[in-house]
């Protein structure tokens, strides 16, 4: 009988989890607004490597680069994507930063169970001293636990090597080539890299349009100059800020 899940069913009737570090449970959450597959737009080739990657089970994957650009969401959507289209029965579990330390117990009692888990790491980042960093290295390639065949992990990152040396690091020449090799050790663990990348200000209307059409909002020159002005009040032309700004937008519209 598995015990790591709050019930039995919830593992039947749910896709989505997290694990709670002060009941020592995987609980179910409900994420039915997430963004769909199809509507996740300027991603393409990333998403066809994962949905390649996904339906074989084929590996780890680190997702790594701009801030915005669809990385947690993509790995969300690509499993209920799946489980809907493919029939698939694929479970994912988010594993908060400062759980890592409990891997090796979620791990092995998940390898007890007839089911195919994707352990979901988001924004992970390293010291390169940091015991965290040494201890994940090694579930993910060189430990036993590595060869379990029904887990892999999906991480993402805005450092291609999920770490740094730290602002207070002092290194011989030496030292510092030591540590550098030991940071991109990690990430080379991974079987699979998908980068994401900073879009322009075309990339970025496009994105506006497709959700306002997806919203029944009409694009215009007024809109396009809101959206405009949204993103140069958020820095940037990111995924994530057209389709908050078409959420607020519809919503003032609303009210």
């Amino acid at each position: 009988m598995n015990t790591i899940f709050k019930t039995n069913d919830d593992l039947k009737k749910n896709d989505f989890f997290i694990f709670l570090p002060k009941t020592y449970k995987i609980a179910p959450i409900n994420i039915s607004d997430i963004c769909k597959f199809e509507d996740l737009k300027e991603i393409t080739s990333q998403k066809q490597v994962l949905l390649k990657n996904t339906l074989n089970f084929s590996g780890n994957v680190l997702l790594w680069g701009a801030k915005g650009m669809g990385k947690s969401t993509l790995v969300k959507s690509v499993i209920k994507y799946i489980n809907i289209r493919y029939k698939k029965n694929y479970k994912l579990i988010e594993i908060l930063n400062n759980n890592i330390g409990d891997l090796t117990e979620i791990v092995y009692e998940l390898s007890k169970l007839n089911t195919k888990f994707i352990i979901f790491i988001d924004d992970i980042s390293f010291k390169n001293n940091e015991d965290n960093f040494m201890y994940f290295k090694s579930l993910i390639e060189g430990s036993l636990l590595s060869h379990i065949s029904n887990v892999k992990y999906y991480v993402t990152s805005n450092l291609r090597h999920l770490s740094h040396l730290g602002a207070d690091s002092k290194f011989n020449d030496i030292e510092e080539k030591e540590a550098s090799q030991n940071l991109v050790s990690l990430s080379d663990r991974f079987e699979s890299w998908i980068g994401f990348y900073d879009s322009n200000q075309e990339q970025y209307l496009n994105m506006v349009k497709h959700y306002s059409k997806k919203a029944s909002i009409e694009y215009s020159k007024e809109l396009e100059k809101l959206a405009i002005q949204w993103s140069l009040e958020k820095g940037n032309f990111s995924g994530r800020s057209s389709y908050q700004f078409i959420k607020k937008f519809k919503k003032k519209t609303k009210s």
